[in-house]
């Protein structure tokens, strides 16, 4: 694959794919991560983001440019 020159500047020659993640595999890290906060009640969009945001660093941390 072709680096972006404008891109590469910007990122620091490392170009990252964005990949969202499968909603299951949010769905079970997300029930996991609620679990141990302790099960609270009424804030299930923290543990969803933080899902989220776990599972897109490790799909993207693994895409450089060729």
């Amino acid at each position: 694959m072709k680096q972006n020159p404008e891109l590469v500047r910007r990122t620091g020659s490392v170009e990252m794919a964005i990949v969202s993640p499968e909603p299951k595999q949010m769905e079970e890290l997300a029930y996991q991560l609620w679990i141990q906060r302790g099960r609270p009640i009424g804030s299930p969009q923290v543990d969803w983001l933080q899902a989220e945001e776990e599972l897109r660093g490790v799909q993207t941390s693994g895409a450089r440019a060729a």
